[in-house]
């Protein structure tokens, strides 16, 4: 009997907890979760891209400059991504006769795609800088 009542109160305790993780009103966060690549914000429960996300910063001109990084960068690295991607496949089926070729249209691929990562860290580290501006703005409106 005693150890149903301590499983319950787990149950109850850890469902508490749920709702511990959820934002005021009006409070900007980085979206967080198994499948958030810190790339995506949410505000008053709707989530948003970089892109979308520079519309929310019409009086936070901070905010929309890193916003608007962010989707630059994002941009950029998807294509980049794309690239590397192309090029590894390429040197991977070897449609040339060299095999020098299509291990160095490989080893063009992986720059590419290292260089996307790195890119994709820099959106991230926008995105909280972003977050940080807009809520340090709407702070300073709100007072």
């Amino acid at each position: 009997m005693g150890h149903r009542v301590l499983c319950t109160a787990l149950v109850f305790f850890s469902l508490s907890l749920g709702g511990a993780g959820q934002n005021l009103p009006g409070y900007m966060s980085v979206k967080k979760g198994w499948f958030a690549d810190g790339a995506k914000v949410v505000l008053d429960g709707q989530t948003y891209r970089p892109s979308r996300a520079v519309d929310l910063c019409e009086e936070c001109w901070e905010a929309r400059d890193h916003f608007d990084q962010a989707r630059r960068l994002r941009v950029r690295s998807f294509v980049l991504a794309n690239l590397g991607l192309g090029q590894s496949v390429v040197g991977a089926l070897s449609f040339e006769d060299a095999r020098a070729v299509g291990t160095a249209h490989a080893a063009v691929g992986g720059v590419f795609m290292t260089w996307a990562a790195e890119r994709e860290s820099k959106v991230r580290r926008e995105v909280v800088a972003a977050v940080e501006a807009y809520n340090r703005c709407k702070l300073h409106l709100t007072f």
